[in-house]
């Protein structure tokens, strides 16, 4: 069994906050999440203002 989580990252004044996304994939991974996909809706002419990043990790229960 496993618990999900999805992680939503917008577009920000500079782009997407890459730095901020490890830092926050680096802390959940040292808890047990593991990153298993990306949803990365388009809008406009295929630009994405958006990223999902789906983790799991076994449950505890």
């Amino acid at each position: 069994m496993f618990e999900h989580k999805v992680l939503k990252f917008t577009w920000g004044w500079k782009g997407f906050d890459y730095n901020k996304i490890e830092q926050e994939l680096n802390e959940l991974g040292a808890q047990g999440w593991e990153a298993v996909g990306t949803i990365v809706p388009s809008v406009g002419a295929g630009q994405s203002i958006e990223i999902g990043i789906i983790v799991k990790r076994a449950r505890t229960d």
